[in-house]
């Protein structure tokens, strides 16, 4: 071949043409930027493939996050009515709280966590129950809940109560 019609190979060292993009002794590609270079054509594909990946990790996120934080909204939710009925029914005979909370936040919330703790005549606290309702509590709505408790001490020593509201998860998560 002529010097003016070739050149080297950069990677096997033979004589190819000048005009050639792949040297035809080695198969590598000698043009680095060109479309039909496959280790380009690897790049493009991977780097659309992870645009991709994150537009679908973002879209998933913001589906199902974990939405809005209970914790600035805490005191929204209130108990605003609660009794204790203790039933005289024998050994097994549960400790019924009933509880009326109110929502008077802007934001609808569901399954709603309390926790009851039960106190004896001096003011001890004797027994406690988390409770987990279902359903949903509309902005500025009510919900009632009915917190059976098996009791760990006799029925005589419960004599006082107090409810407090845990945590209750945004309605528009999934999960």
């Amino acid at each position: 071949m002529s010097e003016s019609l070739s050149k080297t190979c950069p990677y096997c060292a033979e004589q190819i043409n000048a005009a050639a993009k792949v040297c035809p002794r080695c198969r590598q590609w000698l043009s680095v930027f060109s479309l039909r270079n496959p280790a380009v054509c690897i790049a493009i594909h991977s780097l659309c493939y992870l645009l991709v990946m994150a537009g679908l990790l973002f879209s998933f996120q913001r589906m199902f996050g974990p939405g809005t934080d209970f914790l600035p909204y805490r005191d929204g939710i209130t108990v605003v009515e609660s009794r204790m009925n203790l039933e005289d029914a024998g050994k097994d005979a549960p400790v019924h709280v009933i509880a009326v909370i109110t929502n008077r936040t802007d934001l609808a919330w569901k399954d709603v966590q309390l926790d009851v703790r039960y106190f004896n005549q001096a003011g001890t606290l004797i027994d406690a129950r988390a409770y987990e309702g279902s359903g949903t509590v509309l902005p500025h709505g009510e919900a009632a809940y009915r917190i059976n408790t098996k009791p760990c001490h006799p029925l005589a020593d419960y004599d006082s109560y107090k409810i407090f509201v845990r945590y209750a998860r945004d309605v528009h998560t999934p999960f």
